[in-house]
């Protein structure tokens, strides 16, 4: 055998992924390279991990492992499927097997069945693996490789809401693409994200302080980052701040750039400061959402880190200048601030005290619990303007679908049917 066998695992619960990594963490000759959590999210790791064996658990909500095996069979030749379940009847064995899965394992089983399992079915498929990979080697047929898109939120003020609206905008994008969304506390003295979402998890930022750039696995990633009802995957900040000065840029680097390999889109909420680390997140940032209201001492540092920006040769397209609680009354006129700082407001984002406040004391962003409210609509609309063109792409092909709703809305009713990456 060439190298290791590499197996993804799916299954719906977190402690079944983790125990078959414990069942295989001994077998020299097999590598478990990932989890996924969903159907969608499955199809999704297939085509960018390009596995061996996918181990597949047939009972998951939504999309379940049938449905999910069938797109994979399709989409990701190169992987074998071995379903999963905890009910051994002839009906559940013949509908895997039409579905594509090579073999089938009931729940619970021991480490020796799970893993002569997987080589047998390794072994049986080596000649068609073999002549995949003679065609991947073709001009034009290397696989893609994931680079998922960062979107740094940022404001040189307090106060203006950078947590409340990126934890939303996380929220926005999964709803309306169904990518694998994540979300991480760059906030390493006084994260809030995990009271925002109602999260809690013996796992930090600071667990992966120690970790080479090879290290971070999709797997570690995996066992330190915790699931939103959302969907969107959380990274939260270090429960006590001296935590903080123990990064450094690099470290910065290497976490969000595993991120990378990992997620459609990363979502990155930061702190005031220009400091190196700082610096490090904005430059692998594709986007930076300037968050600002309208008051003079905000606009003011607004202005400031504008220059650095300049200064740093950032082109005018990566900042997106959002203003926040548009339509309070104060007497600064939106246009006199774009002609200040020589930079046109992209969004603008209206005040909704009462609703912002019950989303964060409930921990469900107001775009997935109030997705018809003013400010969720505004929120929808900023994610659509960070949608890689194939999102977008697919995103306005379900809008000439759906006549329902007006362009301008976001409704409940409409949101149901965006498409969900490898949902039929």
């Amino acid at each position: 055998m060439a190298g290791k066998i590499r197996v993804l695992v799916v299954d719906d619960f977190a402690e079944a992924r983790a125990s078959v990594a414990k069942l295989l963490q001994f077998e020299d000759d097999i590598e478990m390279v990932g989890g996924a959590e969903d159907g969608p999210s499955a199809i999704e790791r297939a085509k960018e991990l390009q596995p061996d064996i996918i181990l597949m658990d047939i009972n998951m909500p939504g999309m379940d492992g049938i449905r999910a095996t069938e797109a994979i069979s399709s989409e990701v030749p190169v992987s074998q499927v071995i379903m999963m379940s905890v009910q051994g009847e002839t009906d559940y064995l013949r509908r895997a097997m039409l579905a594509g899965a090579r073999d089938f394992l009931v729940k619970p089983f021991g480490a020796d069945e799970l893993a002569n399992t997987i080589r047998r079915v390794y072994e049986l498929d080596a000649d068609r693996r073999a002549r995949i990979a003679a065609l991947s080697r073709l001009p034009g047929r290397e696989p893609p490789v994931r680079k998922g898109r960062i979107i740094t939120m940022f404001s040189p003020k307090g106060g203006v809401g950078r947590t409340v609206i990126g934890v939303n905008l996380a929220a926005a994008i999964r709803v309306l693409t169904g990518a694998r969304v994540a979300l991480a506390d760059c906030n390493l003295q006084f994260g809030d994200i995990g009271i925002m979402l109602n999260l809690a998890g013996n796992k930090t930022i600071q667990d992966l302080l120690h970790r080479e750039a090879d290290e971070m696995t999709p797997e570690v990633l995996d066992s330190v980052m915790v699931t939103h009802s959302s969907g969107v995957r959380v990274l939260l900040a270090p429960a006590r701040p001296e935590v903080a000065e123990l990064f450094t840029a690099d470290h910065m680097k290497a976490v969000l750039q595993a991120l990378q390999r990992d997620f459609d889109y990363i979502v990155v909420d930061t702190w005031t400061t220009f400091q190196d680390l700082m610096l490090t997140v904005f430059d692998l940032a594709e986007r930076i959402i300037l968050l600002t209201t309208l008051d003079i001492p905000a606009v003011k540092n607004i202005r400031m880190f504008l220059e650095v920006c300049e200064a740093l040769g950032y082109s005018h397209d990566k900042v997106s200048l959002v203003l926040n609680r548009a339509d309070s009354t104060g007497g600064i006129n939106v246009e006199d601030i774009e002609d200040s700082l020589r930079h046109k407001v992209a969004a603008r984002l209206v005040s909704a005290g009462p609703l912002v406040t019950a989303s964060i004391n409930s921990g469900v962003p107001f775009v997935v619990s109030q997705p018809e409210a003013q400010i969720s609509r505004n929120v929808f609309q900023v994610a659509r303007d960070l949608l890689t063109d194939a999102d977008l792409e697919r995103l306005d092909g379900a809008d000439r679908a759906s006549e329902a709703v007006p362009r301008a809305g976001f409704g409940l009713s409409r949101l149901r049917l965006f498409p969900r990456r490898g949902a039929e």
